[in-house]
């Protein structure tokens, strides 16, 4: 049955379409982060290394910019109802044929393709989801429970690797995924958008110059943070962990992660305070952890794991909701303008930290993941002043 939204936005209902939006994230999300989780297996049955690893995230990235770019303000118009059970759909499709035909690389890169065409198409979906279907007052914490599901899936490719690995190996994994969007389908309810204003197009969001300022902080802020998923376990494998516990260091950060960003969410609802400043701070701190990792070490690793899921990757959900506060008229496209600047600075990311990887080893990649934290902190500042000018 279809839940329509009420016209008191104290009234909405919050539980479903919050539910709903970070189930279609989990859904869509798995992907990406099992392959990080299963890559030392996944490169050796496909036969592969660190920079084919890299370009085939690279390439999912590319892929979910493009689609988000022209998708992203669809929901608004049509309501977030119809876009992203479609989402979900090519979900499950891609997921089904990861575990099904990926017998080579070329595949793997078609199937992983397939997905970040259903994340283009939901993840700005989901923002309009909460921004019509959540009283106001609650979208902080809607917003980070939504954003959630991205730690959370992270938690669950780790978790997968000693127990679904084992048992049907990193193909079962991903079939897994596909039966989860079922579920998620039917949850997705229907709310309600005002249809009679006039949108703005995509240039004239492009061309907003607070919108510009903010994605390019976006870009770099996430190009260091978004390598952790893929080359993670790997680097606590040479460091000496087993993939087991390379695994669950993947899946404690991810629990890390939840707390963090829920953290956020219930102090945005409760204070008012410059959600981009904020941003920066996490950015600033969280930056020591990829020092860390350079280190090497088994317990550097590990502190720096939760160094960068607790403080470092925080910030997404409370970055997208400060975006939908300036413009709560045109939710999907506005925030689809900052993911897809942040999917093209998460492009280039995980193919040149393969590639440096490959040519002077971890240590010196995980540097350079160091420097652009630093540089994306310091753009989020400038984001800051652009918005309070505005």
């Amino acid at each position: 049955m279809s839940e329509n939204v009420r016209t008191d936005p104290h009234a909405r209902p919050f539980w479903r379409p919050t539910g709903a939006a970070a189930a279609a994230i989990t859904v869509v999300a798995l992907p990406g982060f099992l392959i990080g989780a299963f890559a030392p297996e996944i490169k050796d049955d496909l036969s592969f290394g660190d920079t084919e690893l890299g370009a085939l995230l690279t390439f999912g990235y590319l892929v979910s910019s493009i689609v988000m770019s022209v998708a992203g303000g669809v929901a608004d118009k049509r309501g977030p109802q119809l876009i992203l059970r479609f989402g979900v759909i090519i979900a499950a499709i891609a997921a089904l044929l990861t575990g099904v035909v990926s017998n080579t690389y070329f595949l793997l890169l078609l199937c992983i393709g397939l997905n970040r065409v259903a994340e283009g198409v939901i993840q700005p979906a989901t923002n309009t989801l909460i921004s019509t279907g959540v009283a106001p007052d609650r979208q902080g914490i809607a917003m980070a429970l939504k954003q959630s599901a991205v730690p959370f899936s992270t938690a669950m490719a780790g978790f997968a690797v000693p127990t679904l690995g084992i048992i049907f190996g990193w193909r079962g994994a991903f079939l897994v995924v596909a039966f989860l969007a079922i579920p998620t389908w039917f949850a997705i309810p229907k709310v309600t958008v005002l249809n009679t204003k006039k949108f703005p197009s995509r240039r004239e969001m492009w061309g907003s110059r607070h919108l510009q300022i903010i994605a390019i902080a976006g870009a770099f802020s996430a190009a260091a943070v978004v390598t952790v998923s893929g080359f993670l376990t790997t680097s606590a494998k040479n460091a000496g962990y087993s993939e087991s516990s390379a695994g669950l260091i993947l899946g404690l950060g991810g629990v890390v992660m939840i707390a963090s960003r829920l953290g956020w969410g219930y102090l945005a609802d409760r204070f008012q305070f410059d959600r981009f400043k904020a941003v920066a701070m996490s950015l600033l701190l969280g930056s020591i952890s990829f020092i860390l990792f350079s280190l090497g070490s088994k317990e550097t690793i590990l502190l720096g794991a939760l160094l960068v899921f607790g403080i470092g990757w925080s910030w997404p959900g409370l970055l997208l909701l400060g975006v939908i506060e300036q413009h709560p008229e045109e939710p999907g496209a506005a925030t689809a303008t900052l993911q897809t600047s942040i999917r093209l600075g998460a492009m280039f990311a995980p193919i040149g930290f393969g590639l440096i990887a490959d040519s002077f080893g971890y240590g010196t990649a995980w540097i350079c993941s160091f420097g652009v934290t630093l540089l994306g902190s310091v753009l989020m500042l400038f984001a800051s002043k652009a918005t309070q000018k505005r």
